[in-house]
């Protein structure tokens, strides 16, 4: 268990704690991902805390039978939909392929990549280049982003953006665009996320 805490990128008491104190309650969709590979499961088989496929892990010694193959050299390419004229796509959530691990990846269990969508970011990335993302890398003004920002409306996929951040404040971001050339202000208020991006396929 002690490995495949560590494979899956959690501490090495992660799979111990949750299996004899039941902590977390369920596992995330990123460890279940992760782990699934290594046990031969699917990861939906992992989603239920008293499913037959965790109640056999809890009773039985197959984390330590099974070898473990190299799961985590693959990451998860992440849906984005073609957006509007103002540079922004809608972030669909979905995994539609995954690809091997670039070095900029290395150790980052939730790193995750995308295809660019539109011209507003040429020359920098151009329409279908793969991006690659870390989520746990500082965002430093300077630095190309991914942004989701708040649905228009309730139940609606999140506008996502790729740009530069070109400025942070107290109340706001400023991000700039290079197609047309542009920048524009972002609420804090209206920001979900803001991940740094760490390289392209091309």
């Amino acid at each position: 268990m002690k490995e495949a805490s560590e494979r899956i990128g959690r501490n090495h008491a992660y799979l111990q704690q949750f299996l004899e104190r039941g902590v977390p309650a369920k596992l995330p969709e990123d460890v279940r991902e992760a782990l699934a590979p290594l046990l031969g499961l699917s990861p939906d088989q992992l989603k239920t805390p008293g499913s037959p496929a965790v109640r056999e892990l809890a009773e039985s010694s197959r984390f330590f039978s099974l070898p473990f193959p190299n799961a985590l050299d693959k990451i998860p390419v992440m849906g984005i939909a073609e957006g509007g004229a103002n540079g922004d796509s809608l972030w669909n959530g979905e995994i539609v392929d995954r690809v091997d691990r670039p070095p900029s990846l290395s150790g980052a269990p939730n790193g995750y990549a995308t295809y660019v969508v539109g011209t507003s970011m040429e020359p920098r990335y151009h329409p279908g280049e793969m991006i690659y993302v870390h989520p746990g890398k500082p965002v430093t003004v300077g630095c190309y982003v991914l942004v989701q920002l708040a649905p228009r409306e309730e139940g609606a996929p999140p506008p996502a953006l790729i740009k530069r951040l070109a400025k942070r404040m107290n109340t706001k971001i400023v991000l700039e665009q290079f197609n047309p050339p542009k920048t524009f202000d972002i609420a804090l208020k209206d920001l979900l996320t803001i991940h740094k991006i760490v390289g392209s396929g091309e």
